[in-house]
């Protein structure tokens, strides 16, 4: 006899199981099994023929299970044989139990578990809306406050000011009234310094004979009287020019008290009070603004992941349905199938048929799962104060101000803002593209799915509502050293593998973020054995986050997957005694960052530890695997991939791991990411690679030479507003900038300065109010292959080089901003023809670029092949030479 019944799968199929049992003989019986979602009913006749009848209200399982109790029927009715009719029931009995039954329980907890983890990313999301509602709600109370002292201290500056325009009118006045009465004075003054002369009467003649005074006392009389009146009049005017100069001086002190008061900054302590208010309540409008619209994106997602939980519920409680969800048609299809097997039995036993019996027979069995509804859970989490999504608009402080340069502008007024729950729309008015409207990366696994050997097996799937990131889980079942993948892809429709000479299972890594799209890099068709492939890169505007497909191009045990490495640059695979193709799977969302984990080593045949993410980042996938052993025993069994990180389970073998990490920012923070990645041919200027927008330049994140020969070296690179480019001598290389934002952050690059060959140069420094970032150029003058950067060093002013067999030119990358500073990370030792160790930053800071590599030997074998600054920090791999590095860090505090 040949096998029986398959599963019930979601494919359209059809089963027949042939009896070839000796009590059979001369007869022909099939049973067809109709599965999955079709959209036809399965007539089977005793005799074999197969007729599909018109599209069915019921289940296919339930078109199925009456299917088989007509056949149960129609065998009792051909009345065979007790021995025949044993060898029916012996196969149809635990093909029943074992596939249908099972069946209906697996697509029960299949159920469940999507139910319950919609339900968990409801919890996150409903409290990732109330924590953001909170917070909208203190920062907008504290604007509205800001607000009222804003008005207050430009109350103050503008009354000071009318004050001082009031008292400069009045001491204005004052002037113009003392000039006045000192002119008058002054005139009365002038007048009185003019006498007239008056003429003595004196005679012509005098004689003493007849006269012997000669009339002296006559003129004597006039005299004294004259100079009593000159006397007089010299006084008077003494007194008016003694007054019109106290006058003239008591006005001239009074116009010019009046010109400087009046030309004084007497309302300076009131402006710069109204003037720091007001920068004060711009960053904190700019805050409340940003906290109202995460918030309102927050509040969207939440009730979004609401739609999809009442969806799914929807469709579970449903009847009739033609997928494995419906709740009541588990129950219809495992009561149908007690029947069938109460009749199947009986059959078997010889005992009561009639439909009474098999009726309480299967009442003894009742339906043994109770589907959990999450009804107290959804209902809490959609109380009032958790955000119920029936809500049409949300009060923050409760009021808004309108503002301007007076305070007459300043109006405080009642505001609920309308809120919009469509996530295709701002959920407020007042939300534009320009503000960031990130909402948290959530990440998940899909279900696990059972993966066939040596075919390839069906799409782990994704939540509804996730976007498929990549590999969750693998695991091969067996554990033979000739078990391996031999090809995995991961796309839009879920993640799935080809595993050679053993069954795996699969779980894709599931993520939604605001305006989260997928794509897949360009595929690579590695033709090399043994060696690394080129980096799969992405499209323009995606970031790589791990791996979309290897697909080992052999199908002998031999064949591996030696190592693999996903960066900014792509991905790449090195295939051990196989060619390969290698694609990398890429994102793309609002404010997405993605960095590389903790790189860490595993023991062969045992769980390694999970390879952490930084601080607040989730685990996207795994941006690297290398199996330090070699050899058709070195496999890896198992990898998986969770919010806390990436491990693995590596056969016969060591291995180094990291994990691809992820967060979303916000505007009001500092965040640095790399640029785009770039290939520069040889001898030539390359493309410049360009930083995202919002994003300024502040030096290199990556400088590849991708030869590994002595006379390949960096002749020329440079960074500025535009990017970073190189120019490699001999080579190719790959350049990627380094980018930084942050509130009111700026940079430019410093001057361009020689340096003579053999000797330090000069330190080349930053404008003033700039700090150094790291080198933003150096130009070895000469082209000969001898022609090197032996050293370089910034400092927080500026930077200098050291240039060996050549003059060059070094210039600066520069940076200021509020609250931003820079300090020095570690200074580090690494050996030559390897990786430094990593120069790490400050507790708090992060790292913007490398301020100083020193070669420790000379010559043209000396060189940096390669340079690379993460967050984490900046490392650097010396060729032919040790080699000293260390890293520029940033914070910034807001």
């Amino acid at each position: 006899q040949e096998s029986v019944l398959s599963r019930y799968y979601p494919t359209t199929q059809v089963f027949f199981l042939h009896l070839g049992h000796p009590a059979l003989l001369g007869m022909r019986c099939f049973l067809a099994l109709s599965c999955g979602v079709c959209a036809t009913q399965v007539h089977v006749a005793v005799d074999g023929t197969v007729e599909l009848e018109s599209a069915s209200a019921v289940s296919p399982r339930m078109q199925t299970l009456s299917i088989l109790q007509q056949r149960a029927s129609e065998l009792m009715q051909s009345k065979l044989s007790p021995d025949a009719a044993k060898v029916v029931t012996d196969i149809l009995i635990p093909t029943v139990k074992n596939d249908i039954v099972s069946s209906i329980n697996k697509e029960f907890e299949t159920a469940q578990s999507q139910l319950q983890a919609l339900v968990d990313a409801l919890r996150t999301s409903t409290d990732r809306a109330v924590s953001g509602l909170k917070t909208a709600v203190s920062r907008d109370t504290t604007l509205v406050q800001c607000r009222e002292s804003e008005k207050q201290r430009l109350t103050e500056y503008e009354q000071c000011e009318a004050t001082k325009r009031s008292t400069c009118a009045t001491k204005q006045q004052q002037c113009t009234d003392q000039r006045e009465a000192a002119r008058i004075k002054c005139a009365a003054a002038d007048a009185a310094s003019k006498i007239q002369t008056a003429k003595l009467c004196l005679p012509e003649e005098c004689d003493f004979k007849e006269n012997p005074t000669c009339g002296s006392a006559d003129v004597e009389r006039e005299a004294d009287g004259w100079l009593a009146e000159v006397r007089s009049k010299m006084e008077t005017y003494q007194k008016l020019a003694e007054e019109c100069r106290m006058m003239t001086s008591d006005a001239s002190a009074a116009c010019e008290g009046s010109e400087g008061y009046c030309a004084g900054d007497q309302c300076a302590g009131q402006r710069s009070a109204s003037d720091e208010q007001r920068s004060s309540c711009t960053h904190n409008f700019d805050s409340a603004l940003l906290a109202k619209c995460d918030f309102g994106r927050a509040a969207q997602t939440k009730c979004a992941d609401l739609t999809a939980v009442r969806a799914l519920i929807a469709k579970i409680k449903a009847s009739n349905r033609k997928d494995a969800l419906s709740e009541p048609d588990r129950i219809a299809e495992f009561a149908a199938v007690q029947r069938l097997l109460c009749l199947l039995q009986a059959l078997h036993d010889e005992g009561d048929l009639s439909q009474q019996a098999t009726a309480a027979c299967a009442a003894k069995t009742p339906y043994p799962n109770s589907f959990d509804y999450f009804d107290q859970r959804i209902a809490e989490l959609t109380a009032q104060d958790s955000i119920s999504c029936s809500e049409k608009s949300f009060t923050f402080s409760g009021y808004e101000w309108d503002s301007g340069l007076t305070s007459a502008a300043f109006v405080k007024r009642s505001a609920t803002p309308a809120f919009d729950v469509s996530l295709a729309s701002p959920a407020f008015t007042f939300c534009s593209d320009d503000v960031a409207v990130a909402v948290d990366l959530q990440t998940t696994n899909g279900a696990m799915v059972k993966s066939p050997r040596n075919q390839w097996g069906p799409y782990a799937t994704c939540p509804e509502g996730y976007e498929v990131l990549g590999l969750g889980r693998i695991d091969m079942i067996g554990g033979a050293a000739n078990n391996n993948v031999n090809d995995f892809q991961c796309n839009d429709n879920g993640c799935r593998a080809w595993c050679h000479n053993t069954d795996c299972s699969v779980a894709a890594r599931c993520g939604k973020a605001s305006n989260l799209k997928m794509a897949n890099g360009n595929t690579i068709n590695h033709q090399t054995v043994n060696a690394w492939s080129e980096y799969s890169t992405c499209p323009p505007g995606f970031i790589p986050i791990g791996l979309a497909q290897i697909d080992l191009h052999g199908g002998s045990s031999d064949d591996n997957v030696n190592d693999f490495q996903c960066n900014e640059l792509g991905c790449r695979a090195w295939c051990e005694s196989t060619t390969c193709t290698v694609t990398a799977r890429c994102a793309q969302a609002t404010n997405l960052d993605v960095t590389l984990g903790s790189l860490g080593t595993s023991a062969p045949n045992k769980w390694s530890d999970k390879m952490p993410c930084p601080a607040g980042y989730v685990a996207l996938g795994m941006a690297r695997l290398d199996l330090h052993s070699h050899g058709e025993n070195a496999n890896v069994n198992d990898l998986e991939c969770t919010d806390e990180g990436c491990r693995a389970w590596c056969h016969n073998s060591d291995c180094g791991l990291r994990s691809m990490c992820g967060r979303t920012f916000h505007k009001d923070e500092l965040h640095l990411t790399p640029g785009t990645q770039v290939k520069s041919p040889t001898n030539q200027w390359g493309p410049y690679s360009t930083c995202p927008s919002g994003h300024k330049v502040v030096g290199l994140a990556r400088l590849d030479i991708i030869s590994g020969e002595h006379n390949a070296n960096v002749n020329d690179f440079d960074c500025n507003d535009h990017g970073c480019r190189a120019w490699c001598h001999n080579t190719e290389c790959w350049v990627v900038a380094r980018c930084a934002r942050a509130p009111g952050l700026e940079a430019t690059s410093g001057p361009l300065m020689h340096a003579p060959g053999n000797q330090w140069s000069d330190f080349s420094n930053c404008p003033s109010g700039y700090v150094a970032a790291g080198l933003g150029r150096v130009d070895i003058i000469g082209a000969d292959s001898n022609d090197n950067v032996n050293d370089f060093d910034c400092n927080e002013k500026g930077c200098r080089v050291w240039c060996e067999s050549t003059d060059c030119k070094v210039q600066p990358r520069c940076v200021k901003g509020p609250n931003f500073s820079v300090m020095m990370g570690a200074t580090v030792s690494g050996e030559e023809n390897g990786w430094s160790p990593v120069s790490q930053c400050p507790s708090g800071s992060t790292s913007l670029s490398l301020s100083r590599i020193d070669l420790k030997g000379g010559g043209s074998a000396a060189q940096v092949n390669d340079l690379y600054c993460t967050n984490e920090g900046c490392k650097a791999w010396c060729h032919n030479s040790k080699c000293t590095v260390r890293s520029t860090c940033a914070k910034y505090e807001a």
